[in-house]
């Protein structure tokens, strides 16, 4: 997913949390009722809280690969032993 620059992502931020807004009072006044079930109203200005807080820029994705590991500790061996010379495992 593509990175927004700071005051591209605040306006969709605060476009978002308007829109949610409205749908969110556009419903309770609907089907609900304001009175009991006002703090649903409050997400929207949460995201807007969010939506608004400073941002720092971000330097860009790294893409360089990552070094392999260097552990020395394992081995590799056989699932099974080789047989001994009189036929024992």
């Amino acid at each position: 997913m593509a990175r927004h620059d700071p005051r591209e992502a605040r306006t969709l931020g605060l476009w978002t949390a308007a829109w949610l807004g409205g749908f969110l009072l556009g419903g309770l006044l609907w089907l609900g009722d304001l009175s009991l079930q006002w703090p649903v109203l409050l997400v929207p200005v949460v995201w807007a809280l969010v939506a608004v807080r400073p941002r720092g820029s971000r330097p860009p994705d790294s893409w360089d690969p990552v070094p392999p590991s260097t552990r020395t500790d394992t081995v590799e061996r056989p699932a099974l032993r080789p047989p001994h010379r009189d036929g024992r495992y």
